[in-house]
Order: structure tokens, then C-alpha cells, then sequence
């Protein structure tokens, strides 16, 4: 196939120049400047670069990872790298080093069912299971249920629960090595959903691993063979596959690192065998093709592409900003479809604003947050400022007077239980118990998490009874139309020795194949499975604890004479997947 002949010919070529040429290679790339520029349609330094340096300085200096950074502007498209893409090589990032991009992914597997649609040989809004059998019926417990769709699987409001969430909750790390098929496996072993088909989103990667499969099996190509060959092929992008054998050499391709303690790095590994939620391994250049087919299309046009660019809506015709593996938002003051990408050490964010006919590409392989940076390039080239999206973060106020009407302790349904306090003089925010941020209040009496995503991120809005805080709205980030989680304030219980020890013990999933234990040590409870790390739980009222991800909502049911029976263990993502004690 084309794409095993490009990757064994790039492989064949490392080869040919052997350990000892690549080492020198290696010295003469790390002797320079780790900034790497190239352009196309010009010559001369790409404009504004002095300015879009600066953006990035903190990866030119010194020995870390950094990032790869793409512009359309103008009818020009240049590219430029910053910080390493191997530590232990030296090897620079170029605009030719090669990013596994996460969910960046996805809007090339909506469009490839779309083109697959186009081509007749699959119904958007036919049920799933003409082509995926193995996929349950879950209409059997419920007949008023419709069927999943792919459409549903494509705006994320099929009601499957998340893959990566049932993954943790079996007791796998993320860092293992995950197969496409043992997540079909896994989707075929589930007896419920989050909820019925069409009625409510929620985030699924498990949607878009069958969103691939289904191009699969109807098109009789792998997926990232007709990937290839209908989407990079024709756009001219060479170094972009999707990576479904995590075996293969890729040449050129970053490596993902994360923060050790304050100025350490370390690796962070992903072993990803599945793709269509993730795995797209590619280019800042090869991204801005792909978006200068969203601005001009060839590629698609037509039905593909006018599905690509429309945001989906529930069934009862509640609008969402969720479309084909893109969302809207406003950057500076200027329309943006756009989506980001995380896993592992993985940063991506791919931006096109159609009405500037202007295009963003940064990738990292650093932990980076990267929507103040892509605020900045943004500001940059169409405000001629880098520094102009900071006057439009929210207005902050003094802390008031009265904050301890603020502080206390917060819970919503299938989301990690947090509380406001005051540490060192500072009000913070911490999430069961352990993630921590600091708060800054608005002028419009919000509270903000007060880092620099904070254009971009939740805050939440007071919700007061007898000038009381008795609920926290969190806003900012709904897909759906007017819905946001409230959280409400709860007084924590603190259960006794016995009533801590009658809840010890083991649990079952047979969907997942998986026993949890509780145990109880030091007067704390804690779950943890045969292979799993530990996570502690911490008490939030009567019967339910709250850990870190993805213990986030711990039920417990009891049954005759209170006898606890049973956890129903929730997430964002995942709600209510049930673990029966073992006698």
C-alpha cells in the first residue's frame, strides 16, 4: 500500500545513513539555534517572526521540548520549531518533526464517514449496528430508545460511555498498550449507556473509535489506508498517516515529555494502537494544507464538506457548538473552527478562521497549555499586537470582603467533588480534595481559576439564598445550548471506623472483567485493583465518596438491613457503571 511504501522508504533512508552519520546529524541540528523556519510561496524570513519568536521564547532556551508552529496568512503558509523534539538525541523541532496530534484527529474521521456517506455506501442516520453487530442492542432494556447513529457517534450524543474512562475503571493504565480491538470488545461487553441516544452529549472517544470502523468496513480499506488515499494523498500531505500499529518506525516524530518537579523532564509514554478518536501523526505544513481544503476545498466539496462545517443539535433540536470533529469559538474577536488535542506529553490545536481566511497549527510535546499561545499568534497577525488578547480577559475585582460566604464545600452528579478555602492568604480551588487552583474573582462576581486560559475556561457564577453561596453554576463551556453542571454545596460527612469498615471489601464489573478492593487504612478508605495505582476516597455526604479521575462520584447501594451491596462508580464521561461485592 502507498503508505507502508512511504514509511518503509523514509525508514530504508534512515538506514542508509546509519548510527554513527544520524549521531553527527544529530550534533550539527543541536549546534544551531533550536529555532527551525521554512516557508512556502516565499523566500525571504517568514513575516513578523522576530514577534512570533518572542511568543515562544521560553522554549529556545535551554534544553526542553517545545513546539511546532504553523500560520496561513495572506496566501502564505510558513512554519517554524522551537525546543527539542528527542532530549536524550538533541534532535531539534523543525516545521518537518512529526506530532502525534490526539484529538485533532477526529475532524479527518468524521470527514472520511462523510466522504464514505457521499460515496452512498453509509447512512449517516441508519443504525450503527447494520455495520458494527457486535455493538449491543440497547434498545432491549428500553423499547422507547432509538438506535446510535453514526451522526451520534460523530457529535459525541450517542450515550456510550468514553473509552479511556473504562480502560482506568478496569484497572489499565493509559500508558499501556491499547487495541482497537479490545475497545470493540469492551463496547460490546457494556450493558448500558450514559444515556439515551440523541438526548444529551457527552464527550466520547469510544464514538469516534467506531466512527473508524464503520469507514472500515463499509469502504473495504483499512481506515488509514482510505485516509490516505482520499484525504492526504490529494492534499499533498507526505508526512501524515494514521498511526494504527504502534510497532512501526515514523521517522522524524517528536517524543512526549512532561514536568519533573520544577525544572526536570521526564517521559510521558502512549502506546496507542487504536485510531479515529486519535493517532493522527503529522506536520504544522501538512495541517495548514488540510486547512487551506477547509477555506478552499477540493478535497470533499460538497457533501463531505458541508457536513464538516455544521454543528449538530440533540433530537429535540437543542443546539450544540459540536460538529464534525470541530467547534466554534470567538479568538480576539474573530471566528474560530477549531479543536484541540491531549495525550500523554501531546498538545495540539488546529484553528482556521474562515472569515480572515487565516489559519493557526501548534503542536507540543511539552504538557504546554496552549490557548494563550494561540491567542497571541492570533493577535499577532490580525491585531497586529501579541499582547491584545490580554485586554479581553474578564475584568478582575478585588477579593470581597465578605468571601466566606464563599467558602465551603461543592458537589454535582458524576463530577469530582470540590471545595473553596483560604490557603496562605489565598482563596484556592481544590478538586476531591487534590488538584488545586487559585481563584481570582470578576467584577461580575464570578470566581475565575485564574490561570491564562481563563478567556477560554469555566468560572463559575454564585448562586446565593439569604446572602448565602448555596450553589456554584459553572459556565463558560457548554456544548449544549444553556446547559451547564451546578454544583451544590454540601456539609462532608465523616463516617466512623466500623461504618468505614463495613463498606471494605471486593467488587466486581463483569463488563470489564474487574475486582476493586476497599480497604481502609490509617482511617482513610481507598480503592485500588490488581493492577491499578490506588485512589483515595474522601467522603462527601452520606454514601458518597469522590477521588480523582475516574472515581470522580462514588455511590454506594446497599441492600437488606443496609448491608452495602454494590458501587456505582461515575465520571464525566462514564456514569453509573456498577461493581457488585463479591461475598
Amino acid at each position: 500500500m502507498e503508505r507502508r511504501a512511504l514509511k518503509a522508504g523514509s525508514v530504508r533512508r534512515c538506514a542508509i545513513v546509519g548510527v554513527s552519520s544520524f549521531g553527527a546529524i544529530a550534533i550539527l541540528l543541536s549546534a544551531l539555534a533550536p529555532t527551525v523556519a521554512a516557508e512556502t510561496g516565499a523566500a525571504d524570513e517568514p513575516p513578523r517572526a522576530a514577534a512570533l519568536d518572542a511568543i515562544f521564547a521560553e522554549y529556545s532556551e535551554g534544553r526542553s521540548p517545545g513546539v511546532s508552529v504553523g500560520v496561513l496568512w495572506n496566501g502564505r503558509t510558513f512554519a517554524r520549531g522551537y525546543g527539542y523534539a528527542d532530549l536524550e538525541h538533541d534532535v531539534p523541532i523543525t516545521p518537518d518533526t512529526v506530532f502525534h496530534v490526539a484529538s485533532v484527529s477526529k475532524q479527518f474521521t468524521a470527514f472520511s464517514a462523510a466522504l464514505v456517506a457521499a460515496d452512498g455506501a453509509l447512512d449517516l442516520d441508519a443504525d450503527i449496528r447494520s455495520v458494527l453487530p457486535e455493538v449491543p442492542d440497547f434498545r432491549a432494556a428500553d423499547a422507547a430508545m432509538g438506535p446510535i447513529t453514526p451522526r451520534q457517534l460523530v457529535y459525541h450524543t450517542s450515550g456510550l460511555r468514553d473509552q479511556w474512562t473504562l480502560f482506568a475503571l478496569g484497572g489499565m493504565g493509559l500508558d499501556n498498550r491499547l487495541r482497537q480491538q479490545q475497545i470493540l470488545r469492551m463496547v460490546a461487553r457494556q450493558e448500558a449507556l450514559n444515556f439515551p441516544p440523541g438526548t444529551d452529549y457527552t464527550y466520547s472517544n469510544t464514538g469516534y473509535t467506531l466512527l473508524a470502523e464503520l469507514v472500515q468496513r463499509t469502504s473495504g480499506k483499512s481506515f488509514a489506508e482510505f485516509a490516505e488515499a482520499r484525504i492526504f494523498q490529494p492534499l499533498g500531505m507526505t508526512s501524515t498517516l494514521f498511526y494504527d500499529d504502534v510497532t512501526e518506525l515514523v521517522p522524524r516524530r517528536a517524543h512526549s515529555y512532561e514536568r519533573e518537579g520544577k525544572g526536570g523532564w521526564r517521559r510521558s509514554l502512549l502506546n496507542f494502537d487504536n485510531v479515529g478518536a486519535t493517532s493522527l501523526h503529522t506536520t504544522a505544513p501538512d495541517l495548514l494544507k488540510w486547512a487551506q481544503n477547509i477555506l478552499e476545498p477540493s478535497v470533499g466539496a460538497g457533501f463531505a464538506m458541508g457536513e464538516l462545517m455544521r454543528m449538530g443539535r440533540l433530537d429535540d433540536g437543542t443546539a450544540m457548538n459540536y460538529g464534525f470533529g470541530l467547534q466554534t469559538m470567538e479568538v480576539v474577536g474573530h471566528r474560530a473552527i477549531w479543536h484541540s488535542g491531549s495525550d500523554a506529553g501531546f498538545r495540539s490545536i488546529f484553528a482556521v478562521f474562515p472569515d480572515d481566511a487565516f489559519a493557526v497549527v501548534i503542536l507540543s510535546n511539552a504538557s504546554a497549555n496552549l490557548m494563550a499561545p494561540l491567542a497571541a499568534v492570533t493577535s499577532l497577525y490580525l491585531r497586529d499586537d501579541p499582547e491584545a488578547w490580554r485586554a479581553e480577559l474578564p475584568a478582575a475585582a478585588p477579593r470581597p470582603r465578605d468571601v466566606e460566604k464563599f467558602l465551603g464545600h461543592y458537589a454535582a452528579p458524576n463530577r469530582p467533588a470540590m471545595s473553596l478555602s483560604v490557603d496562605g492568604g489565598k482563596v484556592v480551588m481544590k478538586f476531591a480534595g487534590e488538584d488545586v487552583r487559585p481563584v481570582t474573582f470578576r467584577e461580575d462576581g464570578s470566581l475565575d481559576l485564574g490561570d491564562e486560559e481563563r478567556a477560554w475556561g469555566v468560572h463559575y457564577r454564585p448562586i446565593l439564598e439569604g446572602g448565602r453561596v448555596t450553589a456554584l453554576e459553572e459556565l463558560g463551556a457548554a456544548v449544549v445550548e444553556g446547559r451547564h453542571a451546578v454544583f451544590t454545596r454540601y456539609e462532608p460527612v465523616r463516617p466512623g471506623a466500623a461504618e468505614l469498615a463495613a463498606l471494605a471489601g471486593r467488587y466486581r464489573n463483569g463488563e470489564l472483567e474487574v475486582v476493586w478492593e476497599l480497604a481502609v487504612e490509617d482511617g482513610e478508605l481507598y480503592m485500588e485493583s490488581l493492577w491499578s495505582e490506588r485512589y483515595p476516597l474522601r467522603p462527601v455526604t452520606t454514601d458518597r465518596f469522590s477521588g480523582r479521575w475516574p472515581m470522580h462520584d462514588v455511590r454506594v447501594e446497599r441492600g437488606a438491613r443496609g448491608r452495602p451491596v454494590a458501587l456505582a462508580v461515575s465520571s464525566e464521561r462514564a456514569r453509573g457503571v456498577r461493581f457488585v461485592r463479591e461475598e
